[in-house]
Formats: C-alpha cells, structure tokens, sequence
C-alpha cells in the first residue's frame, strides 16, 4: 500500500513538472501583418523602404506547444487560399518561424516547410496554396539568424524569441518572395487554445510528416 502510494505521488509530481515545462504560443496570419524584406545596408543606403502590407485572401493560424525540458517545439500550421488573390497569383515557397518584433523584419530561425529544398535535412514540403503541416522541431532545426546572435543548432534562442514576443511566422510565396502572409506569435492565454483548429481551407492538400532529423 505504502509502495503504492509513493508510486502514485512520483507520477504526480513527474505529471506536474511536466506541464509546468510545457508552453503553448499561437499566431493568426494576413497579408495586413506584412511589411516587404529584411534589408541589407547597401538597400537602406539607396534609400529603399518597407514595401508595406500585402492584399491577400490569404489566411493562417499557428499552434506550438514547447517543452524546454524535452528540447522539442511542436508545430500545426493551417493555411488557406495563399497565392490566390488576382493578379499576383502564385504558390507558397516556404514557411518559417523569423526573429523580429512586430512589424520588424527579422531572419529565419526555423523552417515549417520549403518548396526550394533550402532548408535542414528532413524539412518537408509546402501544399501549394493551402493545407496543414504538422511536425516537430529540435535544435537540429534551428538554422539562425546568425546576423541576429542566434547561431544555427541554438534551441535556446527560439526559446527566447518566443518567450519575448520576438517571433513571427511568414509564409512566402512565388510572387511575394519576402512573405505574402505574417503573424505574430503570442502566448497562449486559454489552455484550450491548441485544440480550437480552424478546417485546412480549401483542401489542396496536407502534410503531416514533421521535419525527420
């Protein structure tokens, strides 16, 4: 009985620590949110700007759930209709996670998916215009922005910027290079918030393979 008991409590307090570990962030995504490409100094010099917000029917919603102990960030990212809106049609390239305040520009830290087979080993691909991608990130994922002081495999900068209100997501597209769609991520304040998954869009497909480090 007594064995019991202490067997009972070690998987309470294992249970506890656990979810005290675990964070959960989401962010919703529009064309509004965008502000054009992070600029090199050269374009700054020549006096080029923002290029401002994008019109896009285009909409996305971001779950991660981060556990610092396990080292993992897990991520379900549902998009509609990006790359639709007449005239500068086109398909998604890409999709990360950035390092920038809101409407600041900021380097890529980790890859959702590519079409450009420029990300880590094991990065999946986009669905063209909508779908879901669901994985799991490490500090294998973790690519920079090196310029930032967050070096490639340094899980713990994505930990920061997330903790700091200083990441966004940003899913790019053939004609918007620099982003179509771009949401900030925040805290989570509802506990239920990871389970409130709006439907895919208009179901041109799904990936739910997870980046495979």
């Amino acid at each position: 009985m007594y064995r019991c008991i202490v067997a009972g409590l070690v998987a309470a307090v294992s249970l506890v620590s656990n979810l005290a570990a675990a964070e959960q962030f989401r962010a919703n995504f529009s064309g509004f949110e965008e502000i054009g490409p992070l600029l090199t100094s050269t374009a700054i010099a020549a006096g080029m700007g923002d290029t401002g917000a994008i019109l896009s029917k285009g909409t996305a919603s971001l779950f991660l759930n981060l556990d610092k102990q396990a080292g993992t960030l897990e991520y379900t990212l549902v998009y509609a209709n990006v790359g639709t809106t007449a005239p500068n049609t086109g398909t998604v390239t890409q999709a990360h996670i950035h390092f920038g305040k809101h409407h600041v520009a900021g380097g890529i830290i980790v890859f959702f998916c590519t079409n450009l087979n420029n990300g880590p080993k094991g990065t999946q691909t986009c669905p063209a215009n909508g779908g879901t991608v669901t994985g799991t990130l490490t500090a294998a994922d973790v690519v920079g922005p090196t310029a930032q002081n967050i070096p490639a495999l340094d899980f713990d900068g994505l930990v920061a910027a997330l903790e700091h209100d200083t990441a966004y997501g940003n899913i790019h597209t053939t004609h918007y290079g620099a982003g179509e769609i771009r949401g900030q991520i925040k805290r989570c304040e509802d506990d239920n918030c990871l389970y409130n998954l709006p439907p895919a869009g208009n179901g041109q497909g799904d990936n739910g393979q997870g980046n495979q480090n």
